[in-house]
């Protein structure tokens, strides 16, 4: 079982299901639409005694019920399964004290869902962040901050050029992903590379060559950037990673720190 407790939301399945289903209503999809999709990915294919299949139809309910677009036929369901005990059931294989908890959870999901919903609330599609850059763009960001003081980088430039765009999944944010320099020059490309990718190793044993930042809105993009033009010819064909799966993403209040402490551990 992917869950860490007994609660509606804590389980890897029941997060995932939310994840998507809030997506693609943030997107701009009909809820019903919405639903639907999700129903056909997860309980049309799904063998009937599935045990997540009660954890799907819970979460739908709760998350409609919440925005006051729950349809009877969904919340019936929801009701038939929190009553055929079935959930509690697999909760009781693990210890009878986790089954009552459990079953406490799903009695308030169950007076929640026979109680008046609220109000319908309109359908606000959310704009998500695609980055405006183009591949192979370079940026110099100056350090000045008190790390990069201390540690003699005070006015150099970390000189970082744009190798990928990413989504981390269907109707999110688009990502940069970049590849890092620290140089003294305004050039590209540097006469130096301080900061070697290739040795920061990721879990599954390859590499990282760059980070993906992360940003909500281009306001999150520090104005101290400097764009210097656009090298597309400098970008590797193949370094021996994939540059869309690197790892590592960096909000932008923390890309000074990030990269600088990165590139003195390089240099110890």
């Amino acid at each position: 079982m992917g869950a860490w407790g007994t609660g509606l939301y804590s389980d890897d399945f029941a997060l995932d299901v939310k994840s998507e289903f809030l997506d693609a209503i943030n997107s701009g999809k009909p809820y019903r639409e919405a639903f639907e999709e999700l129903k056909k990915t997860y309980v049309d294919n799904a063998y009937n005694d599935d045990p997540d299949i009660p954890v799907f139809w819970f979460v739908c309910a709760d998350i409609l019920w919440k925005k006051g677009r729950l349809d009877e036929d969904i919340k019936q369901t929801a009701l038939a399964y929190i009553e055929s005990n079935s959930d509690v059931e697999r909760w009781n294989l693990e210890s009878s004290a986790l089954g009552k908890k459990r079953k406490t959870v799903l009695e308030k999901l169950k007076a929640k869902l026979l109680s008046p919903q609220p109000e319908a609330k309109p359908i606000r599609i959310k704009k998500f962040y695609e980055c405006p850059w183009n591949i192979g763009d370079v940026f110099a960001y100056p350090l000045i901050s008190n790390l990069a003081k201390e540690n003699g980088l005070h006015g150099k430039f970390i000189i970082f050029q744009v190798a990928a765009k990413r989504k981390m999944k269907k109707n999110v944010d688009e990502y940069p992903v970049v590849r890092c320099w620290i140089a003294e020059e305004l050039t590209f490309p540097p006469k130096t590379t301080c900061v070697k990718w290739s040795s920061i190793p990721r879990n599954d044993g390859n590499y990282n060559y760059g980070y993906f930042m992360i940003a909500s809105s281009i306001r999150s993009v520090p104005k101290s950037i400097r764009f210097i033009g656009n090298f597309a010819e400098y970008i590797p064909v193949d370094d021996g990673g994939n540059i869309e799966e690197a790892s590592d993403g960096v909000i932008w209040k923390c890309f000074e720190e990030k990269i600088v402490k990165d590139y003195l551990r390089d240099i110890e």
